[in-house]
């Protein structure tokens, strides 16, 4: 199991793919929109993740 490539099986992946739908469909995003969208969440997002990554392995 990679857990970085989409696998539509796993419900977190489902979720994901249905998020990132769900802008286009519902909200009426263009794909590039939302491909800007997922990069400007990666970078706004990396340190709190990073952060809950390390709490998990018990660093601090």
């Amino acid at each position: 199991m990679n857990k970085t490539k989409l696998d539509l099986n796993r419900f977190e992946h489902q979720l994901l793919a249905g998020i990132i739908t769900a802008f286009v469909d519902d909200f009426g995003y263009t794909p590039r929109e939302v491909f800007e969208l997922l990069d400007d969440t990666k970078q706004q997002m990396w340190h709190a993740l990073s952060e809950i990554a390390n709490q998990k392995r018990g660093e601090k």
